[in-house]
């Protein structure tokens, strides 16, 4: 993953950077369950793509391949999935940050 996968266009009006990352998700809601595919994650929420239907707003249940379990709602959905935006206190936003960071830089070791 190149240092260009952040997004950090002063322009975004996003809490917190976005980092490209391609992992395995299952969400879970109102007693769906749809595996799928991460696009994009920051502190604050994830980008997905899956064929699960859900209204804006419902709360979401998500496992994603090498990270710690995430709860969530739906921020909005889109062509390809969802946006989930989490429900983090400080300690379980630096937990996940320190899990992206290490994917991260898992993939930039096996680039060299």
């Amino acid at each position: 993953m190149a240092d260009d996968d952040f997004d950090l266009d002063p322009v975004d009006k996003r809490r917190h950077p976005r980092v490209a990352l391609s992992r395995k998700v299952r969400a879970r809601a109102d007693n769906q369950e749809s595996d799928g595919t991460v696009t994009n994650i920051s502190a604050s929420g994830v980008a997905f793509d899956t064929d699960m239907v859900a209204e804006d707003d419902l709360e979401v249940e998500l496992s994603i391949e090498d990270l710690s379990p995430l709860m969530g709602h739906v921020a909005r959905s889109h062509d390809e999935g969802l946006v989930v935006e989490f429900d983090l206190d400080q300690e379980e936003e630096d937990r996940l940050l320190s899990e992206v960071m290490q994917i991260h830089n898992d993939i930039q070791m096996e680039d060299v």
